[in-house]
């Protein structure tokens, strides 16, 4: 179901960052897509994705990764399933951007928590807490949306220290694809230069109303 915005919504609401920087190439994405990532919530709205994530995977060096990870406030999970219930909840950030929080339905909930937001050089980041994060490419490839990470950084007082390469758990992949009838896919890839593949998760998500 795509998102039911009339047409003075769509003239007053901010355009998203994503939107902003993709320029003529957001046009390419399938118009569902474009409708999703169009504009920015309002203040105090939540929009909520539901759905289940089909498989839900880490390699025994992204589990590692993700225990590490613990301390900046949990941005991965190392847990393995599949058919795992999930929510996505995306709200407009204080200092501008949009939070995503997922919220994975295993025995004991996991809740990864990011923000996507421009750094003062105007590039889109994705920020998982304590000034660390990674710096995005952002493109459209056969109508779907696709985030691949360039560069992971520690931020402090906007100046952004870029990590070594090995430190991290590899080349993030992101994409999203309209299935139609409302429905789209979500999926994630990490794969490190040495290590291969850390992470990836794929589901099949909708508008909650």
């Amino acid at each position: 179901m795509m998102p039911r915005l009339s047409q003075t919504r769509q003239i007053t609401l901010p355009e998203s960052p994503i939107k902003a920087l993709m320029g003529p190439d957001f046009y390419r994405l399938d118009p569902h897509v474009q409708a999703r990532f169009a504009h920015e919530p309002e203040p105090g709205q939540t929009i909520l994705y539901e759905g289940v994530m089909e498989r839900v995977h880490c390699s025994a060096a992204g589990w590692l990764f993700a225990q590490a990870a613990r301390l900046i406030g949990s941005p991965l999970t190392a847990h393995r399933g599949v058919d795992i219930p999930m929510q996505v909840r995306l709200t407009l950030c204080e200092k501008g951007g949009v939070y995503w929080q997922r919220t994975y339905g295993f025995k004991r909930p996991v809740v990864v928590t990011s923000a996507k937001r421009e750094n003062v050089k105007g590039r889109l980041c994705e920020y998982v807490g304590l000034g660390f994060g990674m710096r995005l490419n952002v493109f459209a490839k056969d109508g779907a949306l696709h985030f691949v990470s360039e560069r992971y950084f520690w931020e402090v007082a906007g100046i952004q220290m870029p990590l070594p390469h090995w430190l991290t758990p590899g080349r993030t992949h992101v994409t999203h694809t309209d299935l139609g009838g409302g429905d789209f896919r979500f999926a994630i890839a990490m794969d490190h230069a040495v290590l291969g593949r850390t992470f990836y998760q794929t589901g099949r998500f909708h508008e909650s109303a």
